[in-house]
């Protein structure tokens, strides 16, 4: 009995050690971000009201990140459409990968946020792999255009820095969960790059690739003659209000944060030739669809956006 009773607290000690042991292993940080943004540019125009949620696990040097987004806005002007209205959106991401992750700059990763977590003391060497998804809730005459997006990103950082690609696409397949809409912001692809400086300054710069097409008319034969290069390709005709609603944004962008501020800034070119071509390639090659009607003799045109945010957040460790 008695022997029976020493076996039983020498089990028990055994289990606590272990436990405590994974337990030190095991480490979670976190943080939660309220902003206050202010849109102007050519093509969005909003005051907007926003949460942010991010935070990863580590165990070892295994790491999974995950954020989440949620954001209700008020619009003057939305995807070059001059209307006011109220609008809503979210977007969430996780990624997984290796390194020891602890200082939140996996918050830079969502295309969308332009203002991130970052914790200054915090460990990185994060190289992982991850999907997301996202969906704008408009109003009126835009409400169709309020699709639903997948995307599969990748990062790799070292220290205070941080590289992210971002692909987004209304595709449906498989983890890659979109609306399978083929219209609207049917595509974008973001490449940033993300410094924390000191315990108060980051930066961020990068380049972005967005496309937006109408919607198309399924009722119609595609027998569109723009952009069928000279009738070989099929091209849909499409819907109104909003028949020649095309822009292809390719642009550079660049951000700086302090404190409780951060400025934010995208510079372009809006190429309905450019644009077209990109969207050709994937169309003429995969065979996904009949071709849009992009307005490719259209004249390019600059594109601008500068947004200014107020922010509070919190950050935790455990």
């Amino acid at each position: 009995m008695k022997r029976n009773s020493i076996r039983s607290i020498i089990v028990g000690v055994i289990f606590l050690c272990c436990t405590q042991l994974y337990a030190q292993r095991f480490s979670v940080d976190g943080g939660v971000l309220v902003k206050a943004e202010i849109t102007i540019g050519n093509q969005n125009q909003w005051l907007k009201l926003g949460l942010l949620g991010f935070g990863t696990l580590n165990y070892g040097d295994i790491s999974a990140e995950s954020g989440i987004s949620i954001t209700s806005y008020q619009f003057l002007k939305r995807h070059t459409v001059k209307t006011s209205g109220l609008a809503y959106a979210y977007d969430f991401f996780a990624l997984a990968g290796i390194g020891k992750n602890s200082n939140l700059l996996g918050s830079s990763a969502y295309g969308g946020n332009n203002t991130i977590l970052y914790n200054y003391n915090g460990e990185s060497g994060f190289q992982g792999l991850g999907f997301g998804f996202g969906k704008d809730f408009l109003p009126r005459t835009l409400k169709p255009y309020g699709i639903k997006r997948g995307a599969i990103m990748m990062r790799f950082s070292n220290a205070n820095h941080s590289i992210h690609v971002s692909f987004k696409n209304d595709l449906k397949i498989g983890w890659f969960n979109g609306s399978g809409t083929d219209y609207g912001v049917t595509g974008s692809l973001a490449i940033g790059y993300t410094q924390i400086n000191n315990p108060t300054t980051v930066y961020q710069t990068g380049i972005g690739i967005d496309l937006f097409t109408a919607r198309p008319d399924y009722s119609r034969s595609p027998r569109n003659k723009i952009n069928s290069d000279d009738g070989r390709k099929n091209v849909w005709f499409t819907l109104p209000p909003y028949k020649s609603l095309f822009y292809g944004n390719l642009y550079a962008y660049g951000s700086y944060q302090k404190e409780h501020f951060s400025v934010h800034t995208k510079l372009g070119v809006n190429s309905q030739k450019a644009g077209a071509y990109i969207q050709n390639l994937l169309h003429d090659g995969l065979g996904l669809n009949p071709r849009f009607p992009w307005q490719v003799d259209t004249k390019d045109k600059i594109y601008l956006e500068i947004s200014g945010s107020l922010y509070h957040n919190t950050i935790a460790h455990e």
